[in-house]
């Protein structure tokens, strides 16, 4: 009788962690609707991408190489072969940048391992994605936490939206087991595995913008990516890297992601295409 009682207890904490986490009703993205759902540049209900970088960096003819990134992720296919009338090798970088910076939401793209043009193609092989299964898992689960988030912050201004998130994801452990294959990269180790790298936390913190209501853009320079976020119809330096790296509020350098990325990189790939970016550190603007 005790032994179906411990089991029993198991399965009823096993249903509700499930419930909480992967089945709990919500609201939802708002920009997220039916429309964009039938349009080419949905991947899940976790952002609303617009593919600015994919207009702005690549000409219409090869739209179509930024669009067989994204097909051959989702098919989980390692190897891809996309047609290309001449050496398209520059137009597949801005393609694969492009895609980088547009989708924070595709959490299985695990980042390209090489490619090579060759008889009218362009060859690539990814690094392994991860699997339907963990995939569709892993994106309900943050689902859910971004409508936590929702309902924390429903009645913050600007300013107190900006640093909620800056302490959010500071909060998150920095993986200093650093890898090439982009396991760590992505809004999914951020969100699942509560550790990630700059990648994972400033493609975090541009989903989580987009659902507060804070405008944004992620940035991408050689070594480094961070955001770029809009207070009072101005942009500035945001990068919580470097909270992280200090995880503490009460050391003087905490708030510092508020005006300087962890580099020191101040601009990154594709930069005649943002807005203006002011020089005085919203750290200062806020008084932290």
């Amino acid at each position: 009788m005790r032994k179906k009682r411990v089991v029993l207890y198991f399965v009823l904490v096993f249903l509700m962690f499930a419930f909480n986490f992967y089945f709990r009703p919500i609201k939802g993205n708002e920009l997220v609707t039916e429309n964009y759902r039938d349009s080419k540049a949905y991947i899940n209900g976790l952002y609303m991408s617009d593919e600015y970088f994919k207009k702005k960096v690549l000409s219409k003819e090869n739209y179509h190489i930024y669009d067989e990134i994204i097909k051959g992720n989702l098919n989980h296919k390692t190897t891809v072969e996309i047609p290309c009338s001449e050496d398209c090798a520059d137009s597949f970088t801005d393609a694969y940048y492009a895609l980088y910076l547009d989708h924070p939401e595709l959490i299985s793209f695990m980042g390209i391992r090489t490619y090579q043009f060759n008889e009218g193609k362009i060859t690539y092989n990814s690094y392994e994605s991860l699997s339907n299964l963990r995939t569709t898992l892993g994106a309900r689960r943050i689902e859910r936490e971004m409508e936590n988030i929702r309902k924390d912050t429903k009645d913050m201004n600007e300013k107190e939206k900006i640093i909620y998130v800056y302490n959010y994801v500071a909060s998150h452990n920095y993986d200093r087991m650093f890898t090439y294959t982009g396991s760590n990269q992505s809004a999914y180790s951020f969100f699942t595995k509560k550790s990630s790298v700059c990648a994972g936390f400033a493609k975090s913190s541009q989903i989580i913008f987009q659902n507060i209501g804070i405008k944004s853009y992620l940035a991408l320079s050689s070594d480094h990516m961070w955001n770029y976020v809009e207070y009072e119809g101005k942009y500035y330096i945001f990068d919580a890297t470097v909270g992280t790296s200090y995880y503490d509020k009460k050391n003087a350098n905490y708030y510092e992601g508020l005006g300087r990325t962890t580099t020191g990189a101040v601009e990154g790939m594709f930069m005649e295409y943002y807005p203006k970016i002011e020089d005085k550190p919203l750290r200062e603007i806020f008084g932290l």
